[in-house]
Formats: C-alpha cells, sequence, structure tokens
C-alpha cells in the first residue's frame, strides 16, 4: 500500500496534527479513513467501535467530516446557494415525506451563518460569489449539519490570508468546544505547533514518531519527517 504503520487515536475536545514533508501520504491517510481511497488493509474505529468505510458516504453516516484544500471539488455546489450547499449532505433531517420544509431548512441556514459569521449579504446567495475563506465556512457548516464528531482538515490555511486563518482557527477551536475531535493535516510547522495537542510526523508513508504540541519544536519534527531522528525520540 501507499502507507503502513500509521495507527492513532484521536480523542474528543482534542486537536492532532499530521504533518510531514511532500510525499510522505499525509492526504492519502485521511482520504482512506474519509472512504474517498479504499484501504487495503488496516481498520476505522469510532466511539471504541469498528466501522466499515468503503465510501465517503459510510464516513458521513458514522460522523466523519473531511474538509480539503481543494475547495472546489469538496462538494461545494458553486451555483447552488449558501443555504442549500449548508443542507444538501442531510436532508433526511428536514425532508417530511418527499417535501423539504423550505422554512425550516432556511432557518438552520441562518443559524449556522450567524453562529460561523459567514460573510454573505443571505442564505440565498450562489456560493460562487463568496470569497474562499467563506466557502470553507459554508462546508463546515455542513459538516456540522451532519452531526460529524470527527472533522479531519486537509491544509486548512493553503492560500487563505491572515484574516481567514485566524478565523480557521476560531472555527477549530470552536469544533473543540463542542466536543468534536479535529485532525489538521499542514505542512505549516508554526499553525501546527501553535493549535495542536499531538502532532504526529509521517515519514515516507509511516508515522515516524509524534510530539507534544507544548513542547514541539520545529527542529525536533524535522527530523522525524526527513528520518534522520531515532524514533525512540519522539
Amino acid at each position: 500500500g501507499l502507507f503502513h504503520d500509521v495507527g492513532f487515536s484521536l480523542h474528543a475536545g482534542e486537536i492532532v496534527g499530521l504533518t510531514g514533508l511532500v510525499g510522505s501520504r499525509r492526504t492519502e491517510v485521511v482520504r482512506a479513513i474519509f472512504g474517498a481511497d479504499r484501504l487495503s488493509a488496516g481498520r476505522v474505529f469510532v466511539d471504541g467501535r469498528e466501522v466499515a468505510v468503503s465510501s465517503p458516504r459510510d464516513a458521513i453516516a458514522h460522523g466523519v467530516g473531511l474538509l480539503t484544500e481543494d475547495r472546489k471539488n469538496q462538494g461545494l455546489v458553486l451555483g447552488m446557494s449558501v443555504r442549500e450547499n449548508i443542507t444538501l449532505a442531510n436532508l433526511g433531517e428536514l425532508v417530511r415525506g418527499i417535501f423539504v420544509k423550505g422554512g425550516e431548512e432556511r432557518r438552520v441556514a441562518e443559524d449556522f451563518v450567524r453562529e460561523l459569521q459567514i460573510k454573505t449579504p443571505s442564505v440565498e446567495q450562489a456560493v460562487q460569489l463568496l470569497s474562499g475563506g467563506t466557502q470553507q465556512k459554508v462546508v463546515l457548516a455542513r459538516w456540522l449539519f451532519t452531526n460529524a464528531g470527527i472533522l479531519m482538515f486537509d491544509e486548512p490555511t493553503r492560500g487563505v490570508d491572515v484574516g481567514a486563518k485566524t478565523e480557521i482557527f476560531r472555527l477549530m477551536n470552536a469544533l473543540l468546544e463542542r466536543g468534536a475531535a479535529v485532525l489538521m493535516v499542514s505542512s505549516e510547522l508554526p499553525e501546527v505547533i501553535g493549535m495542536c495537542d499531538r502532532i504526529l510526523v509521517m515519514h515516507e508513508g509511516r508515522i515516524a514518531g509524534e510530539v507534544s504540541g507544548e513542547s514541539a519544536t520545529q527542529e525536533q519534527i524535522m527530523a522525524l519527517a526527513t528520518g534522520t531522528a531515532p524514533a525512540s525520540a519522539a
């Protein structure tokens, strides 16, 4: 397989970083957990129970959400409104028979717009007219609407400005307060060190070591990422 020896755990209210150099297979790991890529071996457990995840639909059913750096292809329907994008993934919650209660759907969307401070003139605004950072929040609102308890962010701050970064970190902390578990895949070491309780460092498809977010240094992480640190030092 592309990776091996990548066993790790995530706990509610905790943010864990997953980092490594380009080619270390970080993204492949989260895609496999999300069911976007097939796992040839390995098992996924949620709340202590093994779950079968062979597609993103399975992952969503088990409360797992993935926000990728590729905002255009991560499920936003650009021509649709903010409201439709937020409630699409979990319309079952709102559907009674074959009719969606328009008022209820709109109210849910407006609650998220307020809570996440989504900058949009209205919930009927087309998502394609919003900034990248704001689109990211719409995707996050959708995951919160599906009641995802495990949220994985793949390079969440790549290509966004400082203001949007601050906002993304604020949202991550808000998720932790809701009792979610957050996995943050990032190559931005200062951000990983600043945000994470624990940091998993990958090297050539395996986890080379784990370091504490409080005491981690960039040098320590780079030594693991480049394979120059003994694994026992982690």
